[in-house]
């Protein structure tokens, strides 16, 4: 007979979200010899994957996705995660790719991933007139990344931009990050209309939990 999949079956009175879990868990095992002869996407289960995703990436950008979630989500996750051994690179890959189709790339984007991107899509995101808020958001950035934009730009484009930095004073940090937000989420509309890329989430390699 088969067995129903997670998404079938009903859900009882009671059922905590670690038993869920741990339910998925069992239905899973009739996929693993699937998995090793080489994954897809449709038999990967969807609390699988969430773990996969959060495992794979840096802890602020996995914590920053966990506040999307309910209360109780968080919790099967966690759990789907505490339990799992090592993620195959193959299956990591195809979660990954998915996800990041879904939004996960434009999501996880931030103003340090400048630091990532090429000068010339760094200079796509520079307008002139704005300067100043480029300024108040650099001041609460690390060098390196006030160096890459400041490299990225033509020599009088920096040269105005250094000069808001000098002449900046005293700033609230609230204040730089609702400057880099501002620039954060024009990037994120040029990548909308296609005219940039934005990097891939930072993750690891292989995973091992």
């Amino acid at each position: 007979m088969n067995q129903p999949t997670p998404q079938q079956r009903p859900r009882q009175a009671g059922e905590t979200a670690r038993q869920r879990a741990e339910a998925s868990h069992a239905d899973e095992r009739s996929t693993d010899d699937d998995r090793d002869a080489g994954s897809t996407s449709s038999t990967i289960s969807p609390l699988r994957k969430a773990a996969i995703v959060l495992v794979s990436l840096e802890q602020s950008l996995s914590s920053q996705l966990l506040t999307h979630l309910d209360r109780e989500a968080v919790e099967a996750v966690t759990w789907e995660i505490a339990r799992m051994d090592r993620v195959d690179p193959d299956e990591q890959a195809i979660v990954l790719e998915e996800f990041l189709g879904m939004g996960l790339r434009r999501l996880c984007f931030v103003f340090d991933d400048l630091l990532r991107m090429d000068d010339r899509e760094v200079r796509a995101g520079f307008h002139a007139d704005d300067s100043e808020a480029w300024a108040l958001a650099l001041a609460g950035a690390a060098a390196p990344v006030r160096a890459k934009v400041l490299g990225a730009l033509n020599a009088s484009a920096a040269q105005a931009l250094q000069r808001h930095l000098e002449n900046l004073g005293p700033f609230r940090l609230s204040d730089t990050e609702v400057a880099q937000a501002e620039i954060t989420e024009r990037f994120r509309g040029l990548y909308d209309q296609g005219t940039l890329d934005l990097p891939d989430p930072s993750g690891r390699e292989e995973v091992l939990v």
